[in-house]
């Protein structure tokens, strides 16, 4: 049984809510909208520390996630479009679906949340959809003009070839809310992406390794955000492995 112990929660701890269940998951992002969430209206952007979209409720307060007891996490889904370029099959993107899916189980549930099936007036709901799942040439900075940069450059260039790999970054957005009870209204959501510099092999081997590593980033951030909201009204230690 939880300790109460008697907080104010501050209007700006409300108003970087998001920022903080995202921080650590997130880069300069352009905030592209999958569709998934219907409604983008009343998303307003958070710059710090990271470019983010937010949607809060009228009467959201931070209470409704430092007391949620009770989950139900449905299934991310996975949105790509088809193209001749696409990465991963229906049978890859299903994977990383129900990967995602058990990693956020397994951590909210050793951390003390009671994963459930069946919805009720205090259940909350998380859903949400992953996008944008691409591998793009990394952007090249003012230092990599500079001599000796050039140089390095080059070296690791001719040993990518060598060994048939690539420098990339590779890009997950993800659109996600909160919703509250069985009539599912929508208290809190938000649009983020992630970038992450990294090198693959160019047969495209490691595709699938690379976006586990970044969604697993995204589970350990997210719930640890989710652990530190709670913490700070009731007092409570973190769960780091499971």
């Amino acid at each position: 049984m939880l300790l109460k112990v008697q907080k104010t929660f501050s209007s700006v701890t409300t108003i970087s809510l998001v920022t903080l269940l995202l921080s650590g998951c997130m880069n300069i992002t352009d905030q592209q909208q999958s569709g998934f969430l219907k409604n983008y209206e009343g998303f307003e952007d958070v710059y710090d520390p990271d470019y983010t979209k937010v949607y809060r409720s009228e009467n959201f307060t931070i209470d409704m996630l430092a007391d949620m007891q009770r989950v139900k996490l449905v299934p991310f889904e996975m949105w790509v479009t088809p193209g001749a370029d696409a990465k991963f099959s229906a049978e890859e993107l299903n994977e990383l679906s129900q990967y995602f899916h058990q990693q956020m189980s397994a951590r909210l549930s050793a951390n003390n949340y009671e994963v459930v099936h069946l919805m009720g007036p205090r259940t909350l709901i998380i859903q949400g959809a992953f996008s944008g799942v691409k591998f793009e040439d990394p952007e090249l900075m003012p230092t990599d003009f500079i001599p000796f940069r050039m140089v390095i450059n080059a070296g690791n260039l001719a040993y990518l070839q060598i060994v048939d790999k690539s420098d990339v970054t590779t890009k997950v957005s993800v659109e996600i809310e909160f919703l509250k009870g069985i009539r599912r209204k929508r208290i809190l959501a938000a649009i983020s992406t992630k970038y992450v510099d990294t090198t693959i092999a160019n047969s495209g081997e490691d595709n699938m390794t690379v976006v586990k590593e970044l969604l697993d980033m995204w589970a350990e951030k997210f719930v640890d955000r989710l652990v530190e909201i709670r913490a700070d009204k009731y007092g409570e230690v973190l769960v780091t492995s499971f």
